[in-house]
Formats: C-alpha cells, structure tokens, sequence
C-alpha cells in the first residue's frame, strides 16, 4: 500500500528536483520497496522486478500491464479473495485511457 502511494504522489505532485519533498518521497518509496522484498511473495517480487527491468514508469502500454500485474498479485498476497479485472484495476489506478 505505501508503494502505491509514493507512486501516486510522484505521479501526482511532481515535485521539484533536490527539494526536501522529493528526497523524502524517494526515501519513503526506498522503504517501501524494501519492505515489499521482505514480505512479499516471490511472485509479487518478481512481478515487481519485471516492472523495474521495463524502467519502473507507466509510459509504455506493456509497462502499465506489468504494473497491473504487480499490483493484481499483491491484492491476492494481501488475502483478496475477490478477483479484479486488469482493465478496471488500471483504469482506477493509471486513470482511463481510450
């Protein structure tokens, strides 16, 4: 969940390079990965290395899909019984694309 959030605020915020904001957001976003390394499952670990081997951004169609995926895996890691489709994960997560 902390991941998710650091990626919506850098999504969202933008902030300014060097600033104390920035620094801290990339601090938390650190964190966070490493606590998902520690806790996570090894497929949502290696679902969330695919996504940084694509560069870890939501610019290409494939990277969002990783992504997705990422996140559909941990939703079930997280005890969700209930299934998601992709299509309205991303559209609630990346915002809708025609």
């Amino acid at each position: 969940m902390d991941y998710l959030k650091c990626v919506c605020e850098q999504a969202t915020l933008r902030p300014t390079p060097n600033s104390q904001e920035k620094k801290e957001l990339f601090a938390r976003t650190g964190d966070s990965k490493a606590r998902i390394c520690l806790y996570g499952s090894n497929k949502a670990i290696n679902a969330f290395s695919n996504f940084e081997k694509l560069g870890a951004t939501m610019n290409t169609s494939k990277q969002r899909q990783v992504f997705v995926n990422m996140v559909a895996i941990m939703r079930t890691d997280s005890g969700s019984e209930l299934g998601a489709e992709a299509n309205d994960l991303e559209n609630v997560l990346l915002g809708y694309r025609e």
